[in-house]
């Protein structure tokens, strides 16, 4: 089975020995420019010198590889310890600790604990410190013009003493330091991102969950009439003991073909959720959604009190559906004809919803504007309408205004070509 979290891994390993190689040829180079230099200030370097240099050809060849082929943590760890041996037997033929490249060992162990696990990060650190001690003590001194003999005579031996052993605890200090905090830092950063990108699915999948619901309830919507229809239409005919005529049938096959239609939009949207970024004229499609609503809602009325024409907004079955629904509760709410108007304030299309009956404050609860007290209605439809706007950042505000009516109007960022 694919590991997507092995394969990412095993990527970022292989981007880190690419980088290594190129880092390995800088360290290569510099180490033989020493050795001429030090051929050139006259003193001969030990045979064993070059042989050491020599085996960082098959290192860089391997990384090369590696770093086109792909590699796992133990082969950086094993191209690690081997680095640190070659790098332990140079300085053991050029001054021991004494010798500023030592600290390369630190910049190994930083590479080992961002990329390897605690137990191999540990082994790195153990030989870096075990090869240093060890370099303190046993070393062949690099004899240059005027060093050894200049310093003792000038009684500065036991500065430069202390300063090595200065040297050798810091490294120590570093190194413990490096490979405790590094790992542990590494592994919240870790956690953190594995949290974050739980919270995101988490977010998603509710983003989803209320986007189905909305369609959901606005589907429920929509098939009510057709509904209520084919039920007074079957109860008529109970009733009075007689067959459907044929236009009664006929009205029926056109209600159940409503909410055929309606559960196919319902089928269509819940696979397209979220997925369509394109952008549609606010006008047009209000104009479109309201014919829409008058299908389902063959009794609705509206006037039109001003729209805004130049503003683009986001197409979505999500805002389609919350807009059905506010346009269902505003109708239900009283008993006038609804008016409507848009505009563009601050590059945000609005558009206001009033129910003027003056009864129609009534059936919204003062502390929680998106209950409901209709007598079939929870306030589902309020609730859902809002979540689904505000994920397209967009805001719905429903008010009761002074002389009893209801004001809704919903916000949506107007997009490019607005």
């Amino acid at each position: 089975m694919h590991n997507p979290a092995l394969s990412s891994l095993n990527s970022n390993l292989t981007f880190i020995i690419a980088r290594l190689t190129v880092l390995r040829l800088i360290i290569a180079a510099l180490l033989l420019i020493f050795v001429i230099y030090l051929q050139l200030s006259h003193f001969n370097p030990e045979l064993a010198i070059w042989f050491i240099l020599a085996g960082y050809l098959p290192l860089l060849l391997t990384g090369w590889l590696q770093s086109k082929n792909g590699l796992n943590s133990n082969h950086l760890t094993l191209h690690l310890i081997i680095e640190v041996q070659l790098i332990t037997l140079f300085l053991y033929f050029t001054g021991g600790a004494g010798n500023p490249l030592i600290s390369y060992f630190l910049v190994l162990v930083v590479i080992a604990a961002y990329n390897l696990n605690k137990l191999s990060v540990w082994l790195i650190s153990c030989a870096c410190i075990i090869d240093y001690s060890l370099l303190t003590q046993f070393y062949l001194p690099l004899e240059l013009p005027m060093s050894s003999h200049h310093l003792a005579s000038s009684g500065q031996g036991s500065l430069i003493l202390w300063h090595l052993s200065g040297m050798w605890l810091t490294f120590v200090i570093s190194t413990i330091t490096l490979s405790l905090l590094i790992p542990s830092l590494m592994a919240s950063a870790v956690e953190k991102r594995q949290q974050l990108t739980e919270l995101r699915e988490r977010q998603l999948k509710n983003e989803q969950l209320i986007g189905i619901a909305t369609l959901a309830a606005g589907t429920a919507h929509e098939m009510g009439t057709p509904l209520m229809t084919m039920e007074m239409l079957l109860n008529d005919s109970l009733e009075h003991g007689e067959s459907l005529n044929q236009q009664d049938r006929e009205l029926l096959h056109q209600q159940v073909i409503l909410c055929q239609q309606s559960l196919q939009r319902l089928a269509r949207a819940g696979r397209d959720i979220n997925t369509v970024s394109e952008s549609i004229n606010a006008d047009q499609w209000l104009v479109s959604l309201l014919h829409r609503w008058r299908l389902s809602q063959p009794n609705a009325l509206w006037i039109s009190l001003g729209f805004e024409h130049h503003a683009n907004i986001r197409k979505s079955q999500l805002l389609d559906q919350a807009l059905l629904n506010l346009l269902d509760n505003a109708a239900q709410a009283g008993n006038e004809i609804i008016e409507l108007s848009s505009k563009v304030v601050d590059e945000q299309w609005q558009l206001t919803i009033r129910q003027p009956d003056p009864q129609a404050s009534s059936q919204i609860q003062p502390d929680n504007l998106f209950n409901s007290q209709k007598e079939h209605g929870i306030g589902l439809g309020l609730y859902l309408s809002n979540a689904s706007i505000e994920q397209f950042n967009g805001q719905v505000h429903l008010s009761a205004n002074n002389d009893g009516s209801t004001s809704c109007i919903i916000s949506l960022p107007c997009r490019d070509g607005a």
